[in-house]
């Protein structure tokens, strides 16, 4: 009689992560460093066994869990010491953290991607497994510092998802002001907590039920809350890192394009190229000879009616402040006209009184700065002064201000240019694909399809007139993403640019009748 297949043994994985996990799920990588013998032991017996290479040793689906639970989050601490000291999993060589396959299990090569959402998302469907995983990140749950077991995965998940929700920065509620604070996991991975949905409002439902469901609170007292998002923070989860984030953070956008949405989440309004900087790389030609028209009550109108009341409007250029009369007067417009979401301003900075003074009028505003100018990186720096004034109001008025990302886009100005390789969207993860952004209503009076393109006026991107009903604009937008991914993408990659280098140079060679 042959003997029982020996089940997989997490002892030596137990033993390391007590020995480098502080108090607060953080990880001491210079203890881990020394302990790296203990790492690559247990990584080698990741990839000498998993549940689809020796389905035997893993007899239930607590034990096939349990062990991707505890692969990826050995395989991120393998791959973030091997590169140590860094400051953020995007700080890598290479920039594919999570998609490049450098590791293996059970003898097949996967990436971290793979195991997240091939596997453990794909597989499951345990919405709890985003508060075991651990991305190496501070916004990121608190790593256990022991090893997930199968006998006890039920209850241990939801202990870490009770655990979670029980911090502030991820769940918070002020009931004077009528919202909820949650964290940004919620709105990575909104279908795992919502479950099968299509829309908006659905997923914040299912976002909330799941909530209530982990924290005792009743749904029918949070469900009437506004859900906000936090902030996500991708800095090292490292134990020896100064925990405070800078008083200027990277922006992420709340809202998404969902099937079953009956309007738009978000419209950006442009009214021109005018700008007091002349960037190299600006997608909109921005400039001091560029153009500028003012909003009318008209095109105002036709925001108010084509955006969902509690979405977000976003005012981009050319730079909003060289006109901040204008630009607070249609702030002021909206809101008569029953806007109630969340107003974004894109603004390089340089005039910042004056972008303090928009912030002041409105707690619903942000205001996001443009990366390259904020760091001095490819372009001339804010002035010291301007620096300092906005990252004294930032410090006194958290989550107001934020910073873009630093990607360039070969779009507008940028098409003709070389980026550094840490500059390209590929480097980060979208790759080279149309962004798929919301549209824009321009002050000229038309709907455009693409917030980049915005100043070519190819009828590829011609959404409809100020004048046009809500629900066709809306669905000339669907059809829009529909040909942007079933013909823009394939025509750019068969060419071998990306769809922003397409739209710039080639457009003209598809034909707009295929969505319009």
């Amino acid at each position: 009689m042959e003997p029982e297949p020996a089940a997989f043994e997490y002892g030596g994985w137990t033993r390391l992560l007590a020995d480098v996990v502080s108090a607060d799920g953080k990880i001491d990588y210079e203890a881990l460093s020394v302990r790296r013998n203990q790492l690559s032991e247990f990584v080698r017996q990741v990839a000498e066994a998993s549940p689809d290479s020796h389905p035997d040793r893993f007899p239930s689906d607590s034990a096939a869990l349990a062990y991707w639970i505890n692969a990826y989050n050995a395989l991120v601490l393998d791959a973030v010491i091997d590169e140590y000291p860094l400051r953020s999993v995007w700080k890598t060589r290479d920039g594919q953290f999570f998609q490049r396959r450098r590791h293996v299990a059970g003898g097949s090569a996967v990436s971290l991607d793979d195991i997240e959402h091939r596997i453990l998302r794909g597989r499951f469907a345990e919405p709890r497994i985003h508060f075991a995983i651990n991305c190496a990140s501070g916004g990121c749950p608190p790593m256990r510092p022991k090893a997930y077991e199968p006998d006890e995965l039920e209850e241990t998940l939801s202990e870490a998802t009770r655990h979670f929700l029980a911090s502030d920065w991820n769940c918070r509620i002020d009931r004077d002001a009528g919202k909820i604070f949650v964290s940004r996991l919620f709105k990575m991975y909104a279908e795992d907590f919502a479950g099968d949905t299509e829309s908006t409002d659905e997923y914040r439902v299912g976002v909330l039920r799941f909530v209530a469901q982990h924290t005792g609170e009743r749904f029918e007292d949070i469900e009437g809350l506004e859900l906000v998002y936090n902030t996500y923070d991708w800095g090292l989860n490292d134990s020896n890192r100064d925990p405070r984030l800078r008083p200027i953070t990277f922006h992420e956008s709340v809202e998404a394009f969902h099937d079953g949405d009956t309007e738009l989440r978000e419209l950006l309004l442009y009214d021109g190229n005018f700008c007091n900087r002349d960037c190299s790389w600006c997608t909109v030609f921005g400039s001091p000879k560029g153009w500028h028209r003012e909003y009318s009550e008209e095109v105002l109108d036709a925001a108010a009616r084509h955006v969902a009341r509690d979405g977000n409007i976003k005012f981009y250029g050319g730079e909003p402040t060289l006109h901040t009369r204008g630009l607070l007067w249609a702030m002021r417009h909206l809101r008569k006209r029953g806007f109630q979401g969340v107003f974004t301003i894109y603004s390089n900075g340089v005039r910042a009184q004056h972008l303090i003074r928009v912030l002041e009028s409105d707690v619903k505003t942000e205001a996001v700065l443009n990366y390259s100018i904020y760091t001095g990186r490819d372009a001339d720096p804010l002035p010291d002064h301007a620096k300092e004034s906005l990252e004294a109001w930032s410090r006194a008025n958290p989550m107001r201000i934020f910073s873009g990302y630093k990607v360039l886009y070969e779009s507008g100005a940028g098409a003709a240019q070389e980026f550094d390789r840490d500059r390209q969207s590929d480097y980060h993860g979208p790759g080279k694909a149309c962004l798929l952004c919301f549209p824009v209503l321009r002050s000229t009076g038309d709907f455009h399809a693409c917030p980049f393109a915005v100043e070519n006026d190819a009828p590829h991107f011609r959404l409809g007139e100020v004048g046009a009903p809500p629900a066709r604009v809306f669905a000339n937008y669907k059809a829009f993403r529909r040909w942007a991914v079933e013909v823009l993408d394939p025509a750019a990659q068969a060419r071998g640019v990306s769809s922003c280098a397409f739209c710039e140079r080639h457009v003209a060679e598809l034909d707009p009748a295929a969505f319009v």
